[in-house]
This record gives structure tokens, sequence and C-alpha cells, in this order.
């Protein structure tokens, strides 16, 4: 697949000029990608316009090639071209420096563990064809931390109606609850199932982020698929103590899993 055409979007503009950087320091892409921390097949992506750089890439691009906030500065530009909603690329990036992730869901199952259809199902309503297509795909794009060689740890309670809610119908419903217990097969991914009596009614769906040595950040979800990130240190208190009341009505691992079988098992 060629490089689009500089012309054709912001999107193109930036893979081109990665591209005529890279070959005229005589770089492969795995090597540009040893160099800014990404694997060689995202610079790929990157070149194709299948991949989004994050932020921190840019600016590592910048540095690698010398430049003076050339690919920083093009980095609003191609988020706004996306259409993704206001404040969730920078949730987004932000989400792949975690260590641990705190996440409460209290609607659908969390975007992180989508299949491609139940996202699909998800986000269909008022998309263009092509526009719903380009969201998919950035979905399927965050759910790479959780196979890297050293994945964040996730704790995740989703409440128990939205193992039950049929987006997208029997099928699609069917395969997104068994790609759950294979996920809360893996080591590194805790999923709690909130009971629906059990009488916590937090008004909306968050994210609380964890790495050592750097202060909690947190991402609170609004209607729209809207949010923003948060680094108010008491905001993101308060969110954490509200987690631990929730993770405290929560089932525990062996039951969430049963609970999902048997929501399986009834559809």
């Amino acid at each position: 697949m060629p490089t689009p055409h500089p012309s054709e979007s912001v999107r193109a503009f930036f893979a081109y000029h990665i591209k005529l950087h890279r070959e005229g320091k005589g770089w492969s892409q795995a090597a540009l990608g040893a160099k800014v921390n990404i694997s060689g097949s995202l610079v790929s992506g990157i070149e194709l316009c299948s991949r989004r750089p994050t932020f921190k890439v840019c600016q590592k691009l910048d540095k690698v090639f010398g430049l003076d906030q050339f690919f920083e500065a093009l980095y609003p530009r191609v988020i706004e071209e996306t259409g993704l909603p206001a404040g969730f690329p920078e949730f987004v990036d932000a989400e792949a420096d975690a260590g641990m992730m705190k996440k409460y869901e209290n609607f659908a199952i969390t975007g992180l563990f989508h299949t491609e259809d139940y996202a699909r199902a998800i986000l269909r309503e008022g998309q263009r064809p092509d526009k719903l297509e380009q969201i998919v795909a950035e979905r399927m794009q965050r759910q790479e931390i959780l196979h890297r060689e050293n994945p964040p740890v996730i704790v995740a309670l989703l409440d128990a109606s939205a193992l039950r809610r049929p987006f997208g119908g029997r099928e699609v419903m069917r395969a997104q609850l068994e790609h759950l217990l294979d996920l809360a097969a893996l080591p590194h991914i805790h999923i709690h199932v909130v009971p629906e009596d059990a009488g916590v009614l937090p008004e909306g769906s968050f994210t609380i982020l964890c790495s050592p040595g750097e202060p909690d950040t947190a991402y609170a979800e609004m209607a729209g698929g809207r949010g923003r990130l948060i680094d108010d240190d008491g905001y993101v208190a308060e969110l954490g103590i509200l987690f631990e009341l929730i993770r405290s009505k929560a089932l525990n691992a062996e039951d969430s899993q049963a609970a999902i079988r048997k929501a399986l098992e009834e559809l």
C-alpha cells in the first residue's frame, strides 16, 4: 500500500514527512521505531495513515530528526481530523503510559475490552460509515497495550446490566462475552461484576491511571462520547475512594466469571 499523497489530509501530510525524513537519514522503519520507542510496524502504520501517532511520539520524532516542533505542532490537527471526542485522544495517550488502570463502567463493556463488532454497534449511531470505521480502528489500536511485553495491570468493575444489554444483537454479544472471559483469564486483567442490587449508583464511568513515581490521573466520561482528563489531586483521590467503595460491593473474580458465563448461557 503506497503512502497517501500529502495533499489528501493532515494525516497524509504527517505521514509523507515522516517517511521523507526517515529515508533522508537512511533508517528503516524498525530503526526509526527503536529510536522513538515504538515498533517498526507502528511506524509503517503511521506512514500508511492506518495508525495514529501519540503526542509523545510526535515529540520524539522532532528530537531524532532535529526539528523544532514540526510533528508536535501537527498533532492537534491530526486529532481534529480523526473526529474523536474532545479529551479522548489525550486520555488514550495517558492510558498507553499507565502501569495500572482502575476502570468502572456502568453502561456497557469498557472500550478497552471491546470486540470489533461490539465496538461498531456501540459507536454506529449518528456516524458516517467511513468515520465509523476510522473510530473503530482507533479503538482496536488501543487494545495493543493489553498484549505488549509489559502490559498494565487492569482492575475493571463492570455493572451487571452491561452483560445483558445486547448491542449488535445476540451473536455480537455472545462473541463479546466470550472475549471478556478470555481477557479475565490473563494474569494482568482482573474483572469484577457489580451486582445490580449493590446499592452503589455512580453518575458516570471513569478510569484512574497509575504509574510508579507519578501522580495518579483520571478520566471521567460524559454524554456524547466526550470526557476529560483530570489531574486535580483532590478530585482524583475522591474517584479513588469511590472506586474502592464500588469494588467492595462487587463480586470476586471467580464469581464474576460465573456471572459472565451465566449471561452468555442466557443469550
